[in-house]
């Protein structure tokens, strides 16, 4: 049995809240946020379908205790099926629900709450880090979904060494926008179209525009493609510390150095640069040039002003 969670934040923090607490719920969790005047109709209307996906997690945003208390019948119903969200943001007038749930209250001050995270999480495995580390795991680490992940890839990284500085995470702490793209591209891999837009989706909504996220796919693609050409070489060498001797080499061993070193997989960070070998061994090469066209078109799309663009991506995605 699920149990109703009331989550009391602001306004400004909600989509980032929902999205951390959600995933604390289930798997790869299917929100649906419904706001005031559509409550009780949605409600209803859920309470009486037969049939959900087990990952769904429901959310009603700022409702009215005189609403709760009208559909707290269906509420308890619907429990049974799929996991209850209930969000007051700090304006609303009435923030104890009238239903059995656990409360949970988050701190207004986002980069406190951070902090406070990070600050938990290192005294936990006994380690610290240092002013110019955090301000840089700060500066990459944009979505706080991700933190506690990219957290431990550090504590794991750093070994026995008690103290993370900032050169280690510039090892290995890729950008956020770089590690979610490049887990798009695993799930471009899996032909999963469902989950394909469902990951375009979470882009958008973490704050980067469709001509960014294309952008940075015809990079990735690229690369990957040079990958490919170093195949047989970087996949005899498949866990990380046997690529980074080889590719280090590899490095070394080219003798003219391009304009522009980041679109050329040698310059790349050496951990980023194994990540894009890895997955770009799960493509065939002519796949992966049949992705990039399609990117290079739907570029040609966008900048032509275009008032379909996202249509254009999510057709592409869904035939690449």
């Amino acid at each position: 049995m699920n149990n109703i969670t009331t989550i009391i934040g602001t306004k400004e923090n909600i989509t980032e809240d929902v999205r951390i607490f959600s995933e604390k719920l289930t798997n790869n969790p299917e929100i649906l946020i419904i706001t005031k005047k559509d409550i009780k109709d949605k409600v209803i209307e859920k309470a009486s379908a037969l049939f959900f996906e087990n990952n769904t997690v429901l959310v009603l945003l700022d409702p009215e205790r005189e609403l709760l208390e009208e559909i707290k019948g269906q509420l308890v119903l619907l429990k049974e099926k799929m996991h209850i969200i209930i969000y007051f943001t700090t304006a609303a007038p009435y923030t104890q629900s009238p239903i059995e749930c656990t409360t949970i209250i988050i701190k207004k001050d986002r980069e406190k709450r951070i902090k406070d995270r990070v600050l938990a999480l290192l005294k936990k495995y006994n380690k610290v880090m240092t002013d110019k580390g955090f301000k840089l795991f700060r500066e990459r680490v944009i979505d706080e979904s991700v933190l506690e992940t990219e957290l431990m890839k550090l504590i794991n990284y750093v070994g026995v060494k008690k103290e993370i500085k900032s050169g280690d995470v510039r090892s290995i702490v890729t950008e956020t926008h770089e590690e979610n793209l490049l887990n798009f591209f695993d799930v471009i891999a899996q032909t999963d179209k469902k989950e394909m837009l469902n990951t375009l989706e979470t882009l958008l909504l973490s704050g980067m525009n469709l001509l960014a996220i294309q952008g940075f796919l015809v990079k990735q693609a690229r690369l990957m493609l040079q990958a490919k050409d170093m195949e047989e070489i970087l996949k005899a060498n498949h866990d990380y510390p046997a690529f980074s001797k080889i590719f280090n080499k590899w490095k070394e061993s080219i003798e003219m150095t391009p304009l522009d070193k980041k679109l050329y997989l040698p310059y790349q960070k050496t951990f980023y640069a194994y990540k894009l070998s890895k997955t770009g061994q799960r493509f065939k090469k002519k796949d992966l040039l049949s992705f990039l066209n399609m990117l290079m078109d739907l570029d040609t799309k966008i900048k032509s002003g275009t008032k379909q663009d996202r249509i254009h991506m999510e057709h592409g995605l869904i035939e690449a």
